[in-house]
This record gives structure tokens, sequence and C-alpha cells, in this order.
């Protein structure tokens, strides 16, 4: 069985190693000039230590691509803001108490899940990939109850999509020292040692203490369609994860694994039809200008040489005597000879200002292409972020549309596939609240209220508080006009707008049981207020009552005008 599906990996990885190569030289391009040492092609191990920045003479890309980077983290999953949330697509459930605080439990457990992982971290580096080459790889995994991210190199793994455009494959490259082969996959739980699935090589190597030496090893991820769901092993799990080790046994699989779901996590900045790979990004933006910026400076600084330290020409007297070109430095010459000094052997008339003003010029383009001082403008946001995040869309609305499908397409390529596998992982760890009734059989919806998110819904808010104003003025002249606005609805939608935390806003039913207290006690209040103003009335009529009584008794009307002070 090991050699089918040694084979059929075999097969597809040569098939996904085509499908590439028509990226591989400008991402090799867009390493070299931007961010050397985040792509690698090679088959062998390469050298980490090589000289990578031969191609770089002005680091200002290098600059904005790292400010980009930070701005993306910053603007879409900062560890230090809320940015997703778990909710329902049904508005009036979501109002429910039990549901909204099974949400907002729900949503805080699986930030602080991701707090104490490395996935904040991998996703820094992730965002720097995705402006570079315009896509990143990251697997998902969990180590003894933690969630752990994997980040293969780009040029060292392979994708493929579904038919809804979804990344659900990945062959990968990996790297591993002997020590880690050994430790993995060939020692048993028992602790013997299984040397059928290495090759000779790794058995050597242990058996000689060459313990670091490194080994090619393949992992291949993609849906398994052809398991048993009612066998619960690793072999039979919804997505296998399958290794081998290259150049070992033909027919051997070094392991045989799964996942319970797609643990492949692989935003696009924008892609073109069926396209697994990005089209465009920023740094395939920017690259013309980031060439032409290496040309200018190097042209600016031969200007430069050329006017302070120029190449001369001297008379052949002078070649065997003591001469000198530096400052206060002396060179005897004969008068008689015009000729015999040193003297310019062409003149450079280069304007170093325009020179530099154009740098400048080709500068403020690759800043602009990579976002630098928008993603700047939302790393260094202080105080109240709904606030922030309004003056920010005033300052960079041009931008923020731009911007637009690719916050769109982060909500649906990473962030709603991450925040569904975190869900999902903490349901098996049974580390979630219990859900309420309402919830059973019911599908959750995954809320982008990342901080660019807020920015592009900021147009809405605006119009909500613009609204208010107008209807808040014309209420002056006419008060009935209230009545045409739901208040309570217009507090929910502001407040989901700029990602309030539900806990602040009260859910409908709750609003309803106080206003009925209200209410209760309003009238409780009014009736009592009510009986104390009666009580002097009935104290009256009480004693009428018994006037006329004891004047029945004592004889008729003559008594009763007489008890009253009336003379009859």
């Amino acid at each position: 069985m090991d050699d089918a599906i040694r084979s059929r990996h075999e097969r597809r990885l040569a098939a996904l190693k085509k499908e590439r190569n028509d990226y591989e030289a400008l991402w090799q391009e867009l390493n070299d000039f931007i961010a050397p040492g985040r792509y690698r092609k090679g088959d062998a191990k390469e050298t980490k230590g090589r000289p990578q920045n031969s191609r770089i003479v002005d680091n200002s890309p290098l600059l904005a691509h790292r400010v980009a980077r930070s701005g993306m983290q910053a603007g879409l999953t900062s560890p230090t803001r809320p940015w997703m949330r778990y909710s329902t697509f049904d508005d009036d459930m979501k109002e429910f108490g039990p549901v909204k605080n099974y949400l907002y439990q729900s949503t805080r457990k699986a930030r602080d899940k991701l707090a104490v992982s490395n996935i904040y971290n991998c996703l820094h580096s992730g965002y720097g990939d995705e402006l570079l080459f315009g896509q990143f790889c990251m697997i998902l995994t969990t180590n003894k109850g933690a969630l752990h991210g994997i980040m293969p190199v780009a040029g060292q793994y392979w994708l493929a999509a579904s038919g809804q455009q979804r990344v659900d494959t990945c062959y990968r490259r990996v790297w591993m020292t002997v020590e880690q082969v050994v430790g993995r996959f060939v020692v048993q739980a028992n602790g013997d040692m299984d040397w059928s699935k290495t090759s000779t090589t790794i058995k050597n190597c242990w058996d000689k203490g060459s313990y670091d030496d490194w080994v090619e090893v393949f992992n291949a991820i993609e849906p398994r369609h052809d398991r048993n769901p009612n066998i619960p092993t690793k072999a039979h799990k919804p997505f296998m994860s399958n290794y081998w080790e290259a150049g070992g046994p033909s027919k051997v699989m070094l392991e045989i694994s799964g996942f319970d779901r797609n643990p492949i996590i692989a935003p696009r900045w924008d892609i073109v039809g069926e396209d697994v790979y990005a089209a465009y990004c920023p740094g395939m933006d920017a690259l013309p200008d980031v060439k032409m910026l290496q040309k200018e400076q190097i042209w600016k600084g031969q200007g430069i040489e050329h006017q302070v330290k120029p190449a001369v020409v001297a008379p052949t007297a002078l070649r065997n005597k003591r001469n000198s070109s530096l400052p206060g430095s002396v060179t005897y010459v004969d008068e008689t000879n015009q000729n015999a000094a040193y003297r310019r052997a062409f003149d450079v008339n280069i304007s170093v200002g325009d020179l530099a003003a154009d740098i400048k010029d080709v500068d403020n383009r690759i800043n602009r292409a990579f976002f630098a001082d928008l993603f700047m403008a939302i790393s260094n946001m202080q105080g109240i972020q709904p606030k922030n995040v309004y003056e920010l869309t005033q300052r960079k609305e041009e931008q923020l549309q731009q911007l637009g499908p690719t916050v769109e397409r982060q909500h649906h390529e990473l962030i709603m596939p991450l925040a569904d596998w975190v869900f999902g992982t903490l349901d098996d760890l049974n580390e979630l609240p219990e859900p309420p009734q309402e919830l059973e059989g019911v599908e959750l919806k995954i809320e982008n209220i990342s901080t660019l998110a807020q920015a592009q819904l900021a147009v809405s808010t605006g119009s909500i508080e613009r609204f208010l104003a107008f209807v808040g003025n014309i209420s002056g002249g006419n008060a009935q006009a209230m009545d045409k606005v739901d208040f309570d609805q217009a507090i929910d939608e502001y407040g989901d707008a700029v990602g309030v935390v539900p806990t602040i806003v009260r859910a409908d039913d709750e609003v309803r049981k106080i206003r009925a207290d209200r209410a209760e006690q309003q009238r409780a209040a009014a009736s009592a207020e009510m009986a104390s103003k009666m009580a002097p009335v009935v104290k009256q009529g009480a004693e009428a009552a018994q006037l006329l009584a004891e004047t029945d008794e004592t004889g008729g009307p003559a008594a009763l005008l007489s008890r009253l002070g009336v003379a009859g």
C-alpha cells in the first residue's frame, strides 16, 4: 500500500512543480531586490549565511516592505486588539442573552489560545511573504494542547486549490536533521528502532554520530478521498499528512497520518481566474521602481565620485616621479611645460540635486505601492480605537478603498479559515463553554472586526452619525419625528460596526425585561401615590357612613342636622 501512496505523491509533486515553474524567476528577482533570504528554490540545503544583499544599494524598498508587514499585522490580526468574533447569521438570535454570552466567551477563549501560541509570529512572517510574493502558506497543528503554526519558506512548498478556490493541498520540502528524523519516524512507542522506513544513509549517519547532517523529506497535505470514516485512525482522517524521504526506499513512507480539518492557511493578495498563485501584490507592483532606484543610486554615487575624485590625465614626464592628488600634497612640474599638470580626463556635467529629486520621486512611488504611509498610520494608532479608525478613514480614504478587495480576500482566505480551525480545535479539546439549546445545529458566522475592516465600515458608522444628527435637528420643530427612528437598533448597528465588546451592549431580551420591570415599578409607585391622595377622602367617607348609622339609631334627620351643627 505504501508504494502506491508514494508513487501517487511523487507524480502529483512533479505536476505541482511544473505549475509553479512560471513564477520562480519573478520570485527570485523579488527576493534579490527587496527582501533577500525569503525565497529558497534549490534542491540542496542552502547556506543560510551566504551574501544576500549584492543587488541592493538603497534599502528603502526593504524598509517599506518592513513597515507594510508590521502594518498588515496591526491592521488585520493585531495581538493587542480584537480582530475577529464568532456570531450568527440570524441577527435576532445573536441578541438573545445566552447566545450572546456564549459567542463572546468562545471568541475570548479563541483569542486567549492564540495569544499563547506562535501563530502571531507566523502571521507576521507570512504577511511579509504575501506582500513580496503574493501569498504565504502556514500549516496549523497542535502540540500537547497548544496551537502551533509551521511556516514553510517560499520556494519550498507547492499549492493546489479546490473547485471553490480554497487552497486545500500543500506539498512541501522539509529539511530535517538526522536526529529529528530518527526521533520522529524511527523510534517506536516502546523504544525500539525501526530502520525499515529510512535509507541506509540515515542509519550510517546515526551510527557515526552525525546527528546534525541534513536530510531532505517531503510532506504531502491534501484531502483524503479514499478514507473509511468509521475507522478512527490517523490514516483515515479527512485530510492526509504523509511523509517520505527523498532518495529513501522507493516503496516506503516515513509516516501516514492526517488532520480532522483543513490545516492549510494560504491567503493570496490577488488572483486571476483559476490561478493558484497570486498575480499581483505590492512587491510585484513596486519591482520596476525598485530596479530604477538601485540604478539611480549607483548613477548618483558615480556622479558624486566623478566630481570629488575625477579621472585625470597626466604628462608622461610624471610617470616615474613622486606625485600625489591628496589634499595638501605637492607635485613639482616644469613651468615651461603648460601640459605638465594634472587635468580632468573629461567633464561630468551632472546635477546631483536633480538626480536626488528623481530618486525621491521613485522612492515615494515604492512607498505608495506598499501602502507604507497607511500602514505606518495604523501601526502608530493610539488612544480610543473607534475615534482613531474614523480619523484614519478621513486621512487615508483613497488608499483604504484600494485595499478594500485585499481586506475582503484576507477575511475569506485567512481570518475565516483560521478562526474556524481554532474553534474546531477548542471543541476537540473541550475548552469551549456549553452552548445554549438555541444554537443546536446552527451554523456560526465569523466576523472581521480588525482595524482595517472597521476602517472599511467607517462609512456606515459615519452615515449613522449624520442621520441621527439630522433627526435631532428636525425634532426641534417636530418632536413626533423621533418616533420614526428605532434607537435601540441604531445602537446595535453602530456597536457592531465599530467592534464594541458585546457585553457592553445589553441583549434585546434583557432590555425588554429591564423596561418591563421599570414599568411595573412605575405602576406600583403611581398606585401608591394615588392611594396616599385618596386616604383622606376614604377616611371622610368612613366617618360620614358612621355618622349616618348613628343618626338612624337616635332620631332621624333632625338629629343628623343637630350633630352637624345646623339648627333645625
